[in-house]
């Protein structure tokens, strides 16, 4: 919040005249900020404060204007509410989703993206996630050819060496996030991401190293992508996802353009599963399956079979979300065929998915299939083969499996559960972990038990985190 000033009359006259109490607008802007893909803490007592003189930080004050103006049904301004529009006051909006057929073209975009990131606070701080915005990034990326010309650098050398150190820290960074949580590294793989693009725009490499290192800077910039919805920047998230998938065709990396493709549709659903909106829900889970689909089509016969277990189970989730039950059980059996005929070595960025995470992937898909006694034993039986430094990926299992103990109207092991992943989530940075807690939630009001201390317990913890 911004420094004291005297009483906000604005806002005080404006929230009598729409019938809102301060508890009823401190849920108002959450909720509207969920909707654009903005994690926010506003409570009771934020909205006090702002009515005691203190002015709150974007992208609050353009959300209340936002849920003043629905409500009152004429349109509200900042200014109406007592406080400055500083909306456009070093406003940054570089447009990350351009596409650049050329390889320095789209090296230069991520090198700008990631510049502005690090040197501007506010870099698409009040933009929200929109699940259509993948759409034209990803048609262009796997629809166009490529132009592997490239411009002679002056700078330093750069070999293979440099590529291996490149890919090492990456998966050191990876590590961190399934340890801690993406949003507490998300600075440093930035200033990574960075660094990195800028030797590679300026630098000189043989033909023979260029595509390893073309899909080392991708994977960086995936990984970027990953950190910044980890920290609850949904919009600059869906950007660095987009350019990861652009380097990856560059690279002619076809598997790893499949797993940004699945990462795409992954982050889609997740935001969709914590909306109330069901239109809104179900748009976001059909952009999120034909961005599964696509994963697949892109990966073709070049997949691993772990990589293509994984993409199956990536397009179940979108079926199961959907509702379309045959076409969830068909890519769940996929998926585990898939993952049956391992054997052949697995790419390094995908080395820590084992049978836990594919039993944690089907399980939630058949639970959602109509199937969910068998989910529930696999989400059990993938909990327990967790290795204990898997933090994330054990929390969020049991954050599935507490929804798989609703199915079966198991209440109290659903609130054993969830008082477990909590207590873990309390450790991590993690947006996307309260992106499934709010879509746990939504489950238990859907089945009728607002009241019950499960749902209590839940609302509690969105409140406080």
């Amino acid at each position: 919040m911004g420094g004291e000033s005297r009483v906000n009359t604005a806002l005080r006259r404006l929230l009598t005249e729409a019938g809102l109490s301060s508890s009823a607008l401190a849920r108002a802007i959450v909720k509207a900020g969920a909707e654009q893909g903005i994690h926010l803490g506003t409570s009771t007592t934020s909205v006090t404060r702002m009515l005691d003189g203190c002015h709150p930080r974007a992208p609050v004050p353009r959300l209340v204007a936002h849920v003043l103006s629905r409500r009152l049904g004429y349109p509200i301004r900042v200014t109406d509410c007592g406080w400055p529009d500083l909306s456009d006051e070093g406003a940054d909006t570089f447009d990350g989703f351009r596409y650049s057929r050329s390889i320095d073209g789209t090296i230069d975009t991520v090198a700008e993206l990631s510049g502005r990131d690090i040197n501007r606070r506010n870099f698409l701080l009040g933009s929200g996630f929109a699940a259509a915005a993948f759409s034209e990034p990803a048609l262009l990326a796997i629809s166009l050819p490529t132009d592997s010309e490239r411009a002679a650098g002056s700078g330093a050398r750069i070999g293979a060496s440099d590529v291996s150190a490149l890919q090492e820290t990456v998966r050191h960074f990876e590590r961190q996030g399934r340890r801690y949580g993406g949003g507490a590294t998300r600075e440093q793989v930035v200033h990574l991401l960075h660094h990195n693009a800028t030797r590679v725009l300026h630098g000189r490499y043989s033909d023979e190293v260029a595509p390893t290192l073309y899909s080392a800077v991708a994977q960086a910039t995936w990984l970027a992508g990953l950190t910044s919805v980890d920290a609850g920047r949904h919009a600059l998230g869906q950007r660095y996802y987009s350019q990861a998938l652009n380097l990856a065709m560059h690279a002619d990396d076809r598997p790893y353009a499949a797993n940004v493709l699945a990462e795409m549709s992954r982050m889609t659903i997740d935001v969709a599963q914590a909306t109330t909106d069901t239109d809104e829900a179900k748009r976001s889970g059909q952009h999120a399956a034909a961005l599964a689909r696509s994963a697949l089509q892109v990966a073709d016969n070049r997949a691993t079979p772990a990589v293509t277990a994984y993409l199956h189970s990536i397009e179940a989730r979108c079926f199961a979300f959907l509702g379309d039950a045959g076409a969830t059980i068909t890519a769940t059996e996929n998926a585990r065929r898939a993952f049956d005929r391992k054997g052949t070595a697995e790419p390094e960025w995908l080395g820590f998915y084992g049978e836990p995470d594919l039993l944690a992937d089907v399980g939630q898909c058949l639970r959602d299939a109509g199937r969910p006694r068998q989910g529930t034993a696999m989400l059990e039986q993938a909990l327990r083969a967790l290795p204990s430094d898997r933090v994330t990926a054990k929390a969020k299992t049991r954050i599935h499996l507490a929804a798989a103990y609703l199915e079966l109207e198991e209440y109290e092991h659903a609130e054993t559960v969830t008082t477990e992943a909590l207590n873990a989530l309390g450790t991590l940075t993690s947006a996307r972990a309260t992106e499934r807690v709010k879509g746990l939630h939504v489950r238990v009001r859907l089945r009728g038990k607002r009241k019950s201390t499960l749902d209590d317990k839940l609302r509690e913890w969105q409140r406080s985190s």
